[in-house]
């Protein structure tokens, strides 16, 4: 197979886990899991819970993510999905179902223990609860310009109060009164 960073590099077979047979480019790192080699695998493991966290510098970043990959199996593009959940990198997913990962991307996704769930990625529920974290992330990040850190802070803490007070819609109905 051909790596779908440049058509002159060959894909090596290598074991990412027991079972698991995937496809790493030399120059890049990358890993092509093929769907059956993904399906196989997953069928086999147990759903024990991931590695410990990374931190947020370890988090890959590829010299290869702008770059449009061709799938090593149909050579059709691929399309990129964000994974989201704490994780800021996208992956790559062939029409055949096959994914690309550039390197240090399994890692991460081990360990958050998303690796076992690689397949949901791709799923329009993840990618909607994906843009729904970006954009209420987006929100609060401008609320936060707007009011400033110090009462961005209190006014966060004090709807945390509210919303686990055993009353809080009568505290909302009160704060949408007029005084």
């Amino acid at each position: 197979m051909k790596s779908p960073i440049g058509e002159r590099l060959e894909l090596k077979a290598t074991q990412l886990e027991d079972g698991l047979t995937a496809y790493r480019c030399s120059e890049s790192g990358g890993i092509y899991i093929t769907l059956e080699g993904y399906w196989k695998w997953k069928k086999s493991t147990s759903e024990e819970g991931g590695d410990e966290g990374l931190a947020e510098k370890d988090f890959p970043v590829s010299d290869y993510d702008e770059v449009v990959k061709l799938c090593p199996e149909s050579g059709t593009l691929m399309t990129r999905y964000r994974v989201g959940h704490g994780l800021p990198f996208r992956v790559d997913r062939s029409i055949t179902g096959g994914v690309w990962l550039d390197a240090g991307e399994w890692e991460a996704l081990h360990a958050d223990g998303i690796h076992r769930n690689l397949h949901l990625v791709f799923t329009a529920p993840w990618q909607k609860a994906v843009i729904s974290a970006e954009q209420s992330a987006l929100y609060n990040e401008r609320l936060r310009s707007r009011l400033g850190d110090d009462f961005y802070k209190e006014l966060s803490a004090l709807r945390e109060k509210i919303w686990s007070h055993p009353s809080s819609a009568e505290v909302f109905a009160y704060l949408h009164t007029k005084p």
